[in-house]
């Protein structure tokens, strides 16, 4: 049984935000050509623990082959808040007003948003990673936000962006990357149990057996921030062809932001 209920995601909440997503998807999908794959999105709350993906790490996750498609979504999203909260210390710390960003429901709604968008183009056969191709889906959830929430977020992945880099070891390689994403992935699966109760849950919060996790959170965070330096820099009239080469030509690259987390500062 989740023990976890201090910050539920109501019914109500879940429609509106897919709803949300739906409308501010469609211009996307637009510009996405061939890469498109519209469809209808209904979100689909999953109560009991033993259907979740990943325990209490993953919030939302995919259901393509439900008609119509699902987001399928957690109850509640206190774990999920605690565990970024741990991840996003080094921005947190340098802006403590950020803080706040993990305390109300601008997140959870990132989480179904964005699915909405990836639920509806077309996805890799093999090397998907959520750290650099679902970076692009995140960044669209943060852009679809709500000022201040907006800019908050931005802000949040720009400094996790100065945080890394000012490391004596900078960012990861891309190697490296891939291994702290795969060593995740790997504990998602093992460690999900531990998520359950609160108990556990917390003491896994503390625990040096999350750092991966841990580190796989940090540099999602980080991947975002490299496209929102991207964007931030384009003029307004060259935004929209911007948002076509990335969904329509750029996404479905195995390399997928590999240049960006490689060179862009």
């Amino acid at each position: 049984m989740n023990e976890w209920d201090s910050a539920p995601i109501t019914p109500e909440q879940a429609r509106d935000w897919v709803a949300k997503g739906r409308r501010c998807a469609a211009p996307m999908l637009r510009l996405a050509g061939a890469v498109a794959d519209p469809a209808e999105v209904e979100p689909g709350r999953v109560e009991l623990s033993e259907d979740w993906l990943y325990g209490n790490f993953m919030l939302a996750w995919l259901d393509p082959a439900a008609e119509p498609r699902r987001v399928r979504h957690l109850p509640d999203a206190s774990f999920f808040l605690d565990l970024l909260r741990r991840a996003y210390a080094p921005a947190t710390s340098a802006r403590p007003d950020l803080a706040e960003l993990l305390t109300g429901t601008s997140r959870p709604e990132m989480s179904l948003t964005n699915d909405v968008l990836q639920i509806q183009l077309r996805g890799l056969d093999e090397g998907y990673s959520m750290i650099r191709h679902h970076a692009l889906m995140l960044f669209y959830a943060a852009l679809w936000l709500d000022e201040p929430y907006r800019t908050g977020w931005f802000d949040l992945y720009d400094t996790l962006v100065t945080y890394v880099d000012g490391r004596a070891e900078g960012r990861p390689t891309l190697p490296e990357l891939s291994a702290v994403e795969a060593a995740a992935f790997a504990d998602f699966t093992t460690l999900a149990g531990r998520t359950l109760t609160r108990d556990d849950g917390v003491k896994l919060l503390e625990s040096p057996e999350l750092d991966d996790i841990v580190d796989y959170q940090l540099y999602a965070g980080v991947a975002i921030g490299l496209l929102w330096r991207e964007y931030r820099e384009l003029p307004e009239s060259e935004r929209e062809a911007w948002h076509r080469d990335q969904l329509s030509e750029r996404y479905l690259r195995q390399d997928y932001l590999e240049e960006n987390w490689t060179n862009l500062k």
